[in-house]
Protein backbone atom coordinates (compact mmCIF):
# COMPACT_ATOMS: atom_id res chain seq x y z
CA UNK A 1 0.00 0.00 0.00
CA UNK A 2 1.35 3.45 -0.93
CA UNK A 3 2.25 5.90 1.80
CA UNK A 4 -0.11 8.36 0.16
CA UNK A 5 -3.09 6.04 0.53
CA UNK A 6 -5.74 7.44 2.85
CA UNK A 7 -7.84 4.97 4.81
CA UNK A 8 -11.48 6.04 4.95
CA UNK A 9 -14.16 4.39 7.05
CA UNK A 10 -17.71 5.15 5.98
CA UNK A 11 -20.15 4.24 8.71
CA UNK A 12 -23.70 3.67 7.51
CA UNK A 13 -24.83 1.95 4.33
CA UNK A 14 -27.56 4.38 3.34
CA UNK A 15 -27.66 6.10 -0.04
CA UNK A 16 -25.01 8.73 0.76
CA UNK A 17 -22.71 6.20 2.44
CA UNK A 18 -22.91 3.70 -0.40
CA UNK A 19 -22.49 6.43 -3.01
CA UNK A 20 -19.38 7.92 -1.41
CA UNK A 21 -17.96 4.43 -0.83
CA UNK A 22 -18.35 3.45 -4.48
CA UNK A 23 -16.87 6.66 -5.82
CA UNK A 24 -13.90 6.76 -3.45
CA UNK A 25 -13.16 3.04 -3.82
CA UNK A 26 -12.59 3.64 -7.53
CA UNK A 27 -9.74 6.04 -6.73
CA UNK A 28 -6.25 4.60 -6.05
CA UNK A 29 -5.43 7.09 -3.30
CA UNK A 30 -8.19 5.81 -1.02
CA UNK A 31 -8.76 2.55 0.80
CA UNK A 32 -12.41 2.48 1.79
CA UNK A 33 -14.28 0.30 4.24
CA UNK A 34 -18.07 0.55 4.46
CA UNK A 35 -19.27 -0.46 7.91
CA UNK A 36 -22.80 -1.00 9.12
CA UNK A 37 -24.66 -2.99 11.76
CA UNK A 38 -26.09 -5.38 9.17
CA UNK A 39 -23.26 -5.40 6.62
CA UNK A 40 -20.21 -7.60 6.08
CA UNK A 41 -17.98 -5.21 8.02
CA UNK A 42 -18.90 -4.00 11.50
CA UNK A 43 -18.69 -0.30 12.26
CA UNK A 44 -15.86 -0.98 14.73
CA UNK A 45 -13.80 -2.97 12.21
CA UNK A 46 -14.38 -0.36 9.53
CA UNK A 47 -13.26 2.51 11.78
CA UNK A 48 -10.15 0.73 13.07
CA UNK A 49 -6.94 2.32 11.71
CA UNK A 50 -8.89 4.74 9.48
CA UNK A 51 -7.48 8.23 8.95
CA UNK A 52 -11.00 9.55 8.34
CA UNK A 53 -14.20 8.19 9.88
CA UNK A 54 -17.25 9.50 8.03
CA UNK A 55 -20.59 8.93 9.73
CA UNK A 56 -23.33 8.61 7.14
CA UNK A 57 -26.11 7.55 9.50
CA UNK A 58 -29.40 9.16 10.47
CA UNK A 59 -29.21 12.41 12.41
CA UNK A 60 -30.67 10.74 15.49
CA UNK A 61 -27.92 8.09 15.47
CA UNK A 62 -24.82 10.25 14.88
CA UNK A 63 -24.04 11.08 18.50
CA UNK A 64 -24.64 7.53 19.75
CA UNK A 65 -22.59 5.91 16.97
CA UNK A 66 -19.68 8.25 17.67
CA UNK A 67 -19.89 7.60 21.41
CA UNK A 68 -19.97 3.84 20.85
CA UNK A 69 -16.94 3.95 18.56
CA UNK A 70 -15.02 6.01 21.10
CA UNK A 71 -16.02 3.68 23.94
CA UNK A 72 -14.83 0.69 21.88
CA UNK A 73 -11.48 2.42 21.19
CA UNK A 74 -12.24 1.93 17.49
CA UNK A 75 -11.02 5.39 16.44
CA UNK A 76 -7.29 5.88 16.41
CA UNK A 77 -5.70 8.98 17.90
CA UNK A 78 -5.61 11.91 15.51
CA UNK A 79 -8.20 10.50 13.13
CA UNK A 80 -10.73 12.93 11.70
CA UNK A 81 -14.35 12.11 12.53
CA UNK A 82 -17.00 13.82 10.39
CA UNK A 83 -20.68 13.38 9.64
CA UNK A 84 -22.89 14.14 6.63
CA UNK A 85 -25.87 15.79 8.34
CA UNK A 86 -27.16 19.04 6.94
CA UNK A 87 -28.86 20.16 10.14
CA UNK A 88 -26.36 19.14 12.84
CA UNK A 89 -22.93 20.59 13.54
CA UNK A 90 -19.68 18.85 14.35
CA UNK A 91 -20.24 19.65 18.02
CA UNK A 92 -22.35 16.51 18.27
CA UNK A 93 -19.12 14.53 17.78
CA UNK A 94 -17.51 15.91 20.95
CA UNK A 95 -17.07 12.43 22.45
CA UNK A 96 -14.15 12.15 20.02
CA UNK A 97 -11.30 14.25 21.37
CA UNK A 98 -9.60 14.57 18.00
CA UNK A 99 -10.49 16.76 15.01
CA UNK A 100 -14.13 16.80 13.94
CA UNK A 101 -16.17 18.31 11.10
CA UNK A 102 -19.34 17.96 9.09
CA UNK A 103 -19.68 17.82 5.31
CA UNK A 104 -23.15 17.93 3.76
CA UNK A 105 -23.63 17.44 0.01
CA UNK A 106 -26.39 19.81 -1.09
CA UNK A 107 -28.11 17.39 -3.43
CA UNK A 108 -31.08 15.07 -3.44
CA UNK A 109 -30.19 11.37 -3.59
CA UNK A 110 -33.28 9.13 -3.96
CA UNK A 111 -31.15 6.04 -4.58
CA UNK A 112 -27.53 5.07 -5.25
CA UNK A 113 -27.83 4.72 -9.02
CA UNK A 114 -29.38 8.17 -9.27
CA UNK A 115 -26.83 9.64 -6.87
CA UNK A 116 -23.61 8.42 -8.49
CA UNK A 117 -23.66 10.81 -11.49
CA UNK A 118 -24.97 13.73 -9.41
CA UNK A 119 -22.13 13.99 -6.90
CA UNK A 120 -19.71 15.73 -9.25
CA UNK A 121 -20.47 19.45 -9.25
CA UNK A 122 -22.55 19.29 -6.07
CA UNK A 123 -21.86 21.97 -3.47
CA UNK A 124 -20.67 20.51 -0.17
CA UNK A 125 -21.28 22.64 2.93
CA UNK A 126 -18.66 22.07 5.62
CA UNK A 127 -17.86 23.28 9.12
CA UNK A 128 -15.63 22.10 11.95
CA UNK A 129 -12.05 22.20 13.15
CA UNK A 130 -9.61 23.84 10.76
CA UNK A 131 -7.39 20.77 10.74
CA UNK A 132 -10.34 18.46 10.04
CA UNK A 133 -11.51 20.64 7.17
CA UNK A 134 -8.03 20.61 5.64
CA UNK A 135 -8.00 16.81 5.84
CA UNK A 136 -11.40 16.58 4.15
CA UNK A 137 -10.53 18.94 1.29
CA UNK A 138 -8.83 16.26 -0.84
CA UNK A 139 -11.82 13.92 -0.50
CA UNK A 140 -14.23 16.68 -1.50
CA UNK A 141 -11.99 17.52 -4.46
CA UNK A 142 -11.70 13.84 -5.41
CA UNK A 143 -15.48 13.58 -5.44
CA UNK A 144 -15.51 16.72 -7.64
CA UNK A 145 -17.74 18.56 -5.21
CA UNK A 146 -17.55 22.31 -4.57
CA UNK A 147 -16.67 23.05 -0.90
CA UNK A 148 -18.34 25.90 0.96
CA UNK A 149 -17.31 26.67 4.55
CA UNK A 150 -20.17 27.68 6.85
CA UNK A 151 -20.25 28.70 10.50
CA UNK A 152 -21.73 26.12 12.84
CA UNK A 153 -24.28 28.59 14.20
CA UNK A 154 -25.74 29.03 10.71
CA UNK A 155 -26.28 25.37 9.84
CA UNK A 156 -29.95 25.22 10.91
CA UNK A 157 -30.82 28.14 8.64
CA UNK A 158 -28.74 26.71 5.81
CA UNK A 159 -30.50 23.37 6.12
CA UNK A 160 -33.90 25.05 6.33
CA UNK A 161 -33.08 26.76 3.02
CA UNK A 162 -32.23 23.40 1.48
CA UNK A 163 -35.45 21.83 2.76
CA UNK A 164 -37.46 24.79 1.49
CA UNK A 165 -35.96 24.46 -1.99
CA UNK A 166 -36.14 20.67 -2.25
CA UNK A 167 -38.59 18.93 0.09
CA UNK A 168 -41.03 21.82 0.22
CA UNK A 169 -40.86 22.15 -3.56
CA UNK A 170 -42.19 18.59 -3.79
CA UNK A 171 -44.98 19.53 -1.37
CA UNK A 172 -45.77 22.63 -3.41
CA UNK A 173 -46.01 20.56 -6.59
CA UNK A 174 -48.41 18.23 -4.77
CA UNK A 175 -50.56 21.25 -3.87
CA UNK A 176 -50.61 22.35 -7.51
CA UNK A 177 -51.62 18.87 -8.66
CA UNK A 178 -54.40 18.73 -6.07
CA UNK A 179 -55.74 22.04 -7.38
CA UNK A 180 -55.61 20.63 -10.90
CA UNK A 181 -57.55 17.56 -9.82
CA UNK A 182 -60.11 19.79 -8.10
CA UNK A 183 -60.46 21.54 -11.46
CA UNK A 184 -61.22 18.12 -13.00
CA UNK A 185 -57.89 17.89 -14.81
CA UNK A 186 -56.19 14.50 -14.73
CA UNK A 187 -53.07 14.50 -12.57
CA UNK A 188 -50.82 13.26 -15.37
CA UNK A 189 -52.10 15.90 -17.78
CA UNK A 190 -51.72 18.61 -15.13
CA UNK A 191 -48.12 17.64 -14.44
CA UNK A 192 -47.20 17.54 -18.13
CA UNK A 193 -48.81 20.96 -18.50
CA UNK A 194 -47.02 22.44 -15.49
CA UNK A 195 -43.54 21.09 -16.22
CA UNK A 196 -42.65 23.52 -19.05
CA UNK A 197 -43.89 26.39 -16.85
CA UNK A 198 -41.77 25.17 -13.93
CA UNK A 199 -38.68 24.75 -16.12
CA UNK A 200 -39.08 28.25 -17.56
CA UNK A 201 -39.53 29.71 -14.08
CA UNK A 202 -36.32 28.06 -12.84
CA UNK A 203 -34.49 29.40 -15.88
CA UNK A 204 -35.82 32.90 -15.21
CA UNK A 205 -34.70 32.75 -11.59
CA UNK A 206 -31.26 31.59 -12.72
CA UNK A 207 -30.95 34.47 -15.18
CA UNK A 208 -32.69 37.29 -13.31
CA UNK A 209 -33.17 36.38 -9.66
CA UNK A 210 -36.41 35.77 -7.81
CA UNK A 211 -37.82 39.31 -7.85
CA UNK A 212 -37.54 39.77 -11.60
CA UNK A 213 -38.74 36.22 -12.28
CA UNK A 214 -42.00 36.69 -10.36
CA UNK A 215 -45.06 36.89 -12.62
CA UNK A 216 -48.79 36.36 -12.20
CA UNK A 217 -51.46 38.09 -10.11
CA UNK A 218 -49.25 38.77 -7.10
CA UNK A 219 -46.60 40.46 -9.22
CA UNK A 220 -49.33 42.52 -10.95
CA UNK A 221 -51.07 43.37 -7.70
CA UNK A 222 -54.22 41.76 -9.09
CA UNK A 223 -56.08 41.29 -5.84
CA UNK A 224 -59.32 40.33 -7.60
CA UNK A 225 -57.60 37.22 -8.99
CA UNK A 226 -56.08 36.45 -5.58
CA UNK A 227 -59.53 36.71 -3.97
CA UNK A 228 -61.02 34.46 -6.66
CA UNK A 229 -58.34 31.86 -5.95
CA UNK A 230 -58.83 31.98 -2.20
CA UNK A 231 -62.59 31.70 -2.52
CA UNK A 232 -62.36 28.79 -4.99
CA UNK A 233 -59.89 26.88 -2.82
CA UNK A 234 -62.03 27.42 0.25
CA UNK A 235 -65.15 26.31 -1.61
CA UNK A 236 -63.82 22.90 -2.62
CA UNK A 237 -64.46 20.38 0.14
CA UNK A 238 -62.07 17.84 -1.41
CA UNK A 239 -59.14 20.19 -0.84
CA UNK A 240 -57.23 20.28 2.42
CA UNK A 241 -57.96 23.29 4.60
CA UNK A 242 -54.22 23.86 4.77
CA UNK A 243 -53.98 24.51 1.04
CA UNK A 244 -55.59 27.94 1.34
CA UNK A 245 -53.08 28.84 4.05
CA UNK A 246 -50.23 27.66 1.81
CA UNK A 247 -51.45 29.85 -1.05
CA UNK A 248 -51.78 32.82 1.27
CA UNK A 249 -48.41 32.33 2.95
CA UNK A 250 -46.56 32.04 -0.36
CA UNK A 251 -48.30 35.10 -1.77
CA UNK A 252 -47.21 37.07 1.30
CA UNK A 253 -43.66 35.72 1.11
CA UNK A 254 -43.17 36.31 -2.61
CA UNK A 255 -41.89 39.86 -2.26
CA UNK A 256 -44.10 40.99 -5.12
CA UNK A 257 -46.67 42.90 -3.09
CA UNK A 258 -46.54 46.51 -1.98
CA UNK A 259 -47.10 47.28 1.70
CA UNK A 260 -50.66 48.34 0.87
CA UNK A 261 -51.32 45.14 -1.07
CA UNK A 262 -49.85 43.02 1.72
CA UNK A 263 -52.47 44.45 4.08
CA UNK A 264 -55.22 43.95 1.49
CA UNK A 265 -54.29 40.30 0.89
CA UNK A 266 -54.17 39.78 4.63
CA UNK A 267 -57.73 41.11 4.91
CA UNK A 268 -58.84 38.96 1.95
CA UNK A 269 -57.49 35.88 3.68
CA UNK A 270 -59.23 36.76 6.95
CA UNK A 271 -62.53 37.39 5.16
CA UNK A 272 -62.25 34.16 3.19
CA UNK A 273 -61.43 32.21 6.36
CA UNK A 274 -64.53 33.54 8.12
CA UNK A 275 -66.91 32.67 5.27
Amino acid sequence: MSRSTTKVAIIGAGVVGQTFAQLLSALPQYQVKLGSRSGDISVEDAAKDAHIVLLSVSDSAIQTVCQNLVAANAIKAGAVVAHCSGALTSEILNSHKGPTASMHPLQTFPNVQAALPKVAGTYCYCEGDEGALETLKPIIAALQMQPVIIQAKNKPLYHAAAVMACNNLVALMECALQLGEAAEIERDVMWKSLKPLIDATIENIDRQGTKEALTGPVARGDLRAVKTHLDAIRGKEVLSKDLEAVYYALAMASGGLSDVDVERVHRLFEVSARN
